[in-house]
């Protein structure tokens, strides 16, 4: 049979023992593989026929390296790209949606408005920073402290009678920012009125240490903590000043009014409860002391002023005599207040 040659296009005749044998090419020398079946001389001269012949016969091999070089490309790109879906590395971010922002004419007056707000809730958050810390408070568990009066200066320097201002040292102490205490009595709460005795028992150096306990107790009161005074013999003597004041920016002004402040008159301090009753709001607590004895019938007046709105704690303090020690336990009783007595040596 004869047939053309794959590469070179040349005729081949070979027996048909040769049949689906591979034979090298006489004219090319290369090898080439013989039909497996006989056809007819001008089928194998075709070289149509001729070459899809040998694709098949020759390409076998090829087409499975090629299979193979495929399956390793696919292998390796599995391998070195991540084609996982999954969520990504890192930290979460949660992204929320921004408040609409106004920006018409008006926005400046807005954005004032909000300023004017918020500048309320920064004080108060600076005041409770600045009241974190207090000074420690005394132990009350005592109801009696001694006072050396000989450690105090002669009369003569305020007013005629007494000593200078601030160079006594206070017993008192206060509180931080929810309470306060004078001459060694604490009381909760952020509004609180000192009423003292003025009387002409108080002459001297007993109303000079009264007059540093109230500096001490505004020193060392919060400063969210709100003052009044209110001095009494016969009659009332109310601090100037009308309100609720803040011993911070109002102490320079105390300290000069108490220097005008004297002794002399009796014993009566039912006025002075009155002017603390009409306070608005009521005070958190009273501080009521006294250094001689009052009419008995002060303390039922005292505690129907008391019951004619909120109820006040009133704490006493009997100071240097103990002659109305009953009558301000009495008072403290009623109102819920503690009692205690200053003594001196």
């Amino acid at each position: 049979m004869k047939f053309n040659c794959f590469h070179c296009r040349k005729e081949i005749e070979i027996s048909d023992d040769l049949l689906s044998e591979s034979i090298v090419c006489p004219h090319c020398q290369s090898n080439v593989s013989v039909p497996k079946t006989h056809v007819g001389d001008e089928e194998l001269s075709s070289p149509k026929a001729f070459f899809l012949q040998s694709w098949f016969s020759n390409s076998f091999s090829g087409l499975v390296s090629l299979i193979v070089h495929m399956c390793l490309m696919l292998m390796l790109a599995f391998v070195t790209c991540d084609l996982r879906g999954g969520r990504g590395e890192g930290d979460e971010v949660l992204i929320g949606e921004l408040p609409d922002v106004n920006l018409s004419d008006d926005a400046n007056e807005e954005l004032d408005s909000a300023d004017e707000q918020a500048a309320p809730a920064e004080e108060e958050v600076l005041e409770e920073a600045l009241d974190i810390v207090t000074p420690p408070s005394q132990d009350t568990s005592s109801d009696v402290v001694e006072v050396n009066l000989s450690q105090l200066v002669p009369s003569g320097a305020i007013g005629g009678e007494g000593m200078e201002i601030g160079s006594l040292g206070g017993g008192g102490g206060g509180g931080g920012g929810s309470g306060a205490s004078f001459m060694g009595l604490s009381a909760t709460g952020s509004r609180f009125c000192i009423i003292a005795d003025r009387s002409g028992s108080m002459a001297g150096p007993k109303l000079d240490y009264v007059k540093t306990e109230i500096l001490e107790t505004l020193t060392t009161m919060g400063r969210r903590g709100r003052f009044q005074l209110i001095f009494f013999n016969d009659r009332a003597l109310p601090y100037p000043e009308e309100g609720w004041r803040n011993p911070t920016k109002d102490r320079t002004a105390v300290e000069d009014w108490l220097k005008t402040v004297s002794s002399g008159g009796g014993t009566s301090p039912v006025p002075a409860f009155r002017q603390a009753f009409l306070l608005s709001p009521r005070p958190d607590a009273i501080f009521f002391m006294t250094d001689g004895l009052f009419p008995a019938q002060a303390v039922g007046q005292i505690a129907n002023l008391n019951q004619s709105g909120k109820r006040v704690t009133i704490h006493t303090i009997s100071f240097m005599d103990r002659s109305s020690e009953q009558l301000m336990k009495q008072i403290a009783t009623d109102s819920g207040g503690k009692y205690r007595h200053v003594s001196g040596f």
